[in-house]
């Protein structure tokens, strides 16, 4: 099993990485190993042949004749001893069977990964792991229901799942579960993830683990009744505090940690460099969702908290994978963060959000 679930921001479990590429990985363990199986042991030392008896018997002599004084007979030889017999070769040892090998993955669970509010929305021997329950480390649910199951190996979950590990932080007892693939930078739209605006591909960029459907949310109304945890980006009784999306920040550059409520994002310099441009506190989103990141839509930009859309990704990115909310304006004195240098305010996206996004130069 292998722990690939490790929250967004910097309560413990290990922060996102970010980069000035935008680079994605939460965190990677060892794969199962398959069952062994003994070979058979029939061969063993078998006992040789009993050697023949020699004969042992002499003969009698012939009597002398009788005469005036009869003459005794000639004594007889005795018979000559028999030779034992050789003594019987040992029999072969067996040898021993080959290991048995780790049983391949079943048919895919066509339910896997799919919005539920109830097990009865999950077939194929999936349940629902409910928006409003604890079933994430201990504490938070997927925004929407996600349909799983319990495994122990990448097999249990079939050809289109991986095994993860859920349990709490701190949990010496490993809590495996299902989560469906995907193909990072593939197939786009409803291909990806069932289609859903609440759940991100994502990708190891070590190939170490691969792409899967990641539950998130970027707002409170992903989430009915409870509120978005930013610092694993799915739902909780209890949200994370922090420095809202577009607040300058600085990273840790070992644990990622830093003063934002969800993570800090790297946005790269000009022509493609490595060095930053800025630095802003930012969430992640789901490409293609229009309605993430608090958008404020046709609505204003002076009210409701900071207002963003899900605009930064990878290169290579596509409908359906992760992407990386930015903040909304509408002029460059609505960007927050103004520490890094050369801010602006970026219109051309307008007629698509109603409103711009903030850049730097």
């Amino acid at each position: 099993m292998r722990l690939i679930i490790g929250t967004l921001g910097s309560s413990g479990r290990g922060p996102l990485g970010c980069a000035a590429s935008i680079a994605l990985l939460l965190a990677a363990g060892a794969g199962c190993s398959g069952s062994s199986q003994e070979g058979p042991s029939d061969g063993g030392p078998h006992g040789g042949s009993t050697g023949a008896a020699g004969t042992s018997s002499a003969h009698a002599g012939t009597t002398g004749t009788a005469g005036a004084a009869a003459t005794a007979g000639t004594t007889g030889h005795a018979g000559t001893t028999g030779t034992a017999g050789a003594t019987g070769t040992a029999g072969t040892t067996g040898t021993a069977g080959t290991t048995g090998t780790g049983g391949a993955a079943g048919a895919a669970l066509a339910d896997l990964g799919k919005a539920c509010a109830a097990n009865t929305d999950c077939t194929g021997g999936t349940t629902c792991l409910l928006g409003s329950g604890k079933s994430f480390f201990g504490t938070d649910g997927p925004p929407n229901g996600y349909c799983s199951k319990s495994c122990s190996a990448d097999t249990d979950c079939g050809s289109g799942g991986i095994c993860a590990d859920i349990s709490a932080v701190g949990s010496t007892t490993p809590m495996g579960t299902c989560f469906q693939t995907c193909t990072f930078g593939g197939a786009a739209g409803t291909a990806k993830c069932h289609g859903r605006t609440d759940v991100a591909c994502l990708h190891d960029y070590s190939g170490a683990t691969p792409d899967y459907c990641r539950p998130l949310c970027t707002q409170d109304s992903d989430c009915p009744g409870r509120k978005c945890n930013l610092a694993d980006s799915l739902c909780a009784d209890t949200a994370a505090t922090g420095d809202p999306l577009g607040t300058h920040c600085v990273s840790d550059p070992d644990s990622g940690a830093s003063s934002c409520a969800s993570f800090c994002l790297a946005v790269g310099g000009a022509s493609g460099g490595t060095t930053a441009a800025a630095n802003f506190c930012s969430i992640p989103c789901v490409i293609g969702n229009l309605n993430a990141c608090n958008a404020a839509g046709t609505g204003s930009l002076s009210s409701g908290g900071a207002h963003g859309v899900c605009a930064f990704s990878d290169m290579t990115a596509m409908q359906g994978d992760i992407g990386f909310c930015a903040q909304e304006c509408d002029t460059a004195a609505d960007c927050t963060d103004k520490t890094d240098t050369g801010v602006m305010c970026d219109t051309s996206v307008m007629s698509v959000i109603n409103h711009g996004i903030c850049s730097w130069g």
